[in-house]
């Protein structure tokens, strides 16, 4: 009898040995993903320092002129690209922080007809003080609402409302202060090489993808911000 309670000593010892084991391994993996998903959650996964090449791209042959000093950032955009409406609640939260020295201009593309009606489109709106009321509704109409927009009555017509009349609206996107700006966005979109949108330019200099997530790229545009900050300090008189 010694000798069977002996090996059920033995047995029970040994079952609990394994099972503390397996909880132990367990234990292990939550705490691995739970630190796996803070260090990618909080981007530190990524180079800290933004490398050209990975993180940005120098734009080639550009003469950068700034007489007044002042820091540029330019979105290339359009509201046929859904990557551009996903992006652009991100980027309207990064704008709410953008330093006073920072100018922020959105440059619509126009790589095919249909996507120049939506450029000219947006510099109507801009000329007609409609802007911010409406560039929400654009990506709306598109991406959620299935509009195409072939001309820019069609435009419009959607947008027709006391506070903007589609009279007004065509006004403003038949001017000739609207055809230099979408002609001078289209000769920026291939100066700078913009190939797909969204895409962030920094002081002429610097095109930064969404390769790498919006975020990154946002950091991306801080760092080069202060690299070009700490440039014209150097430069100062």
């Amino acid at each position: 009898m010694a000798t069977k309670k002996t090996s059920s000593a033995k047995s029970t010892a040994g079952v609990e040995r394994v099972r503390n084991l397996i909880l132990g391994f367990v234990g292990l993996l939550v705490v691995g993903f739970v630190v796996t998903t803070f260090y990618l959650g909080t981007g530190l996964s990524q180079n800290s320092v933004p490398e050209a090449g990975s993180d940005y791209e120098v734009i080639a042959d550009v003469t950068v002129a700034n007489p007044v000093r002042r820091l540029t950032v330019e979105e290339y955009f359009s509201y046929a690209c859904v990557h551009c409406k996903n992006f652009d609640p991100t980027l309207e939260d990064w704008l709410t922080t953008l330093p006073k020295d920072v100018n922020f201009n959105r440059v619509p593309t126009a790589f095919s007809r249909a996507w120049g009606v939506l450029a000219q489109g947006y510099f109507a709106l801009e000329k007609a003080n409609a802007l911010d009321s409406h560039h929400q509704s654009m990506f709306k109409a598109i991406h959620n609402g299935g509009r195409v927009f072939s001309n820019g009555e069609a435009i419009a017509d959607y947008l027709d409302s006391p506070d903007l009349p589609a009279a007004d609206f065509m006004r403003a996107f038949d001017s000739r202060d609207v055809m230099r700006k979408l002609n001078r966005a289209e000769q920026a979109t291939r100066r700078t090489g913009i190939e797909a949108v969204p895409t962030m330019v920094v002081a002429g200099k610097y095109r930064v993808g969404m390769d790498n997530g919006a975020e990154r790229a946002l950091q991306v545009v801080d760092y080069l911000l202060e690299q070009e900050r700490v440039l014209m300090q150097g430069e100062a008189p």
